[in-house]
């Protein structure tokens, strides 16, 4: 049969989504307030506490919900709640947008959705999965960072995959990745929605195969303690991997106690052959504290040492040859 629909009419067709936010971080808030920019109806939000470096407080979600006129919930036992189940049921959402939730949603949770639940996933699929993917891919020295639209499934971060991004990582850190995240995610669940909106959406697939994938397990604070008898490139992935918006890299004085957080350093090398123990100072150069590792030195751009100025830190730990990290 010959369609005799003009572009127009189609475009007359094509009514605004009605979407839930599940999750947390400022990610997902933009995110949001990019789809009511669109014309889009948020109905349902809900949250939990966020991690330091995601930049949305429970609050902001609370009044993202309060100015849109939609249901909130705080915590993770909404999805046990049949009055909010029912709710949902009964009011019609065309999909759910979420980031960082704190597990797999059930399956009859994501079926009140109904194109589903679609989840922003900053590791490159199936390659990455689970938690702190952008930290374990630089500690791996990978080329790249990925980012991930991806439909979830009863399986972790193991659903088709509606958008994809690469960020490459020469020359770059957390807080590049971090911000590119920042600005990716609203964009590319703009461009979701406009998809489901026009019924062009099209999924992709991950592979059935488990040799593919590595399971990300969380960090903590504590795992970015510089251990300076490893190589200096390690050294510096961790740095790297650890820098702002994350709580940094760190190493201690000698009297164990007094922090030293380093966010930025370098690979570096001395005009000379030495013997050194790994985190003694060995110089400066152009006021900037060298470093020896096992093998090779680091060259420290930006550090801060606990109730002192970028300045004043990097002036105490020059102070004597003697000094050493630990």
């Amino acid at each position: 049969m010959r369609d005799h629909m003009g572009t127009g009419e189609r475009a007359s067709m094509i009514r605004p989504l009605r979407f839930a936010v599940l999750g947390r971080g400022k990610p997902l808030l933009t995110a949001a307030q990019r789809l009511q920019a669109a014309g889009h109806r948020l109905g349902f939000v809900a949250t939990t506490r966020p991690a330091g470096y995601e930049g949305a407080a429970i609050g902001d979600f609370a009044m993202l919900a309060a100015t849109a006129e939609a249901r909130f919930a705080e915590g993770p036992s909404w999805i046990r709640d049949a009055d909010i189940l029912d709710w949902i049921a009964g009011n019609g959402f065309d999909l759910a947008i979420s980031m960082n939730w704190l597990t797999v949603l059930p399956a009859q949770v994501r079926a009140l959705f109904g194109a589903g639940v679609f989840n922003a996933h900053p590791g490159d699929l199936p390659r990455y999965r689970g938690n702190a993917c952008p930290t374990w891919a630089i500690l791996a020295d990978e080329s790249h960072v990925g980012l991930c639209i991806h439909l979830m499934s009863d399986d972790l971060d193991a659903g088709p995959v509606a958008f994809r991004e690469r960020f490459p990582m020469a020359g770059h850190d957390f807080f590049d990745v971090w911000r590119w995240v920042e600005d990716r995610v609203p964009a590319l669940f703009h461009n979701l929605a406009s998809a489901v909106e026009a019924g062009t959406l099209a999924l992709q697939q991950q592979p059935d195969n488990a040799e593919l994938s590595l399971r990300c397990f969380p960090r903590k604070a504590e795992d970015a303690r510089i251990d300076w008898a490893a190589p200096a490139e390690d050294i510096l992935r961790l740095i790297r991997s650890s820098t702002r918006p994350l709580e940094g890299a760190f190493s201690y004085l000698e009297d164990g106690v007094t922090r030293v957080t380093i966010w930025r350093a370098e690979v570096c090398s001395l005009p000379f052959p030495y013997l050194a123990i790994p985190g003694q100072v060995l110089g400066t150069d152009g006021g900037l504290p060298l470093i020896a590792c096992k093998p090779g030195a680091l060259r420290l751009l930006d550090l801060e040492i606990s109730g002192h100025s970028v300045p004043d830190s990097m002036s105490r730990l020059l102070l004597s040859l003697r000094n050493r990290l630990i």
